[in-house]
C-alpha cells in the first residue's frame, strides 16, 4: 500500500492523536480490546456450531474459523507496533 493510502486510511503513524479516527495507532488499545471481545464472541459462536450433530453447517463453522484468524491476525500485528 503506499504512503498516501496509508495516510488516507489513517495507517500511518504520527505524533498528532485524532480521536475520531479508530485507527490512529495512539488509541489501538481500544481496537484491540474491541477485538479481543470480538475473537471470544466468534469463538463462543463456533463452539455451539459445533456442538449442534444433526444439523452441520460446516461452510458457517469456517467462517467463523476464518473470522476468528484474521482478528487474531490484526491483533498480533497491533501488538508489534
Amino acid at each position: 500500500m503506499s504512503d498516501s493510502n496509508n495516510q488516507r486510511l489513517g495507517l500511518h503513524r504520527s505524533d498528532d492523536i485524532d480521536p475520531n479516527n479508530p485507527l490512529d495507532w495512539c488509541l489501538s488499545s481500544k481496537l484491540r480490546e474491541q477485538l479481543v471481545a470480538e475473537i471470544q464472541v466468534l469463538e463462543e459462536r463456533l463452539a455451539a456450531l459445533q456442538g449442534v450433530s444433526d444439523e452441520i453447517d460446516f461452510s458457517l463453522q469456517q467462517t467463523c474459523r476464518e473470522m476468528i484468524h484474521s482478528r487474531q491476525q490484526l491483533f498480533l500485528q497491533l501488538r508489534r507496533k
